[in-house]
């Protein structure tokens, strides 16, 4: 069993009026690639209101590399940590299948990360080969003017069982 782990740091800095602005960063720690959110203040016309957004990450935000003699699993998981709000929910998806010789099936519509691990994608008859450079794209909803201004970090574990 293999762990891949891959750590996001959200960046919210500001978003209560309409004259501040809003960065918002995810980044893939072992990768060092960088999801930037557009604002939300571009979006805000009328004050008093909440303003909810939902954001995709690139198609190939995080490449996955699986060997496997015969079958294997790909399961997905959230550490949250102490500076996460709970109204922030992120999904996943696999976008592509990547290259090999392995029969690659699941993952292909977004599915919430929670903190159990829960079945993400699969293959089947690896035979010594695997998948390289298998795409995800990520997804966040619960963006909102009405979060606290502050960073939320949390980190996603992608685990790989199998023969």
């Amino acid at each position: 069993m293999r762990n891949c782990v891959f750590i996001f740091v959200l960046s919210f800095l500001s978003a209560r009026s309409f004259a501040q602005t809003t960065t918002i960063s995810i980044t893939n720690g072992s990768m060092g690639a960088t999801w930037s959110i557009p604002t939300l203040s571009s979006t805000i016309t009328k004050a008093g209101k909440n303003y909810e957004h939902v954001e995709t990450s690139a198609t190939s935000h995080t490449f996955l590399k699986v060997n496997s003699i015969a079958f294997w699993n790909v399961s997905v998981q959230q550490t949250v940590s102490s500076n996460w709000d709970s109204s922030l929910k992120l999904f996943v998806r696999r976008s592509g299948d990547g290259t090999g010789l392995v029969t690659i099936s699941g993952g292909t519509a977004f599915q919430q990360v929670t903190t159990g691990n829960t079945l993400f994608f699969s293959g089947l008859l690896g035979l010594g080969f695997g998948r390289d450079n298998v795409p995800i794209q990520y997804k966040i909803e619960g963006l909102s003017v009405l979060l606290p201004v502050k960073t939320y970090t949390t980190t996603i574990v992608y685990t790989i069982s199998g023969l």
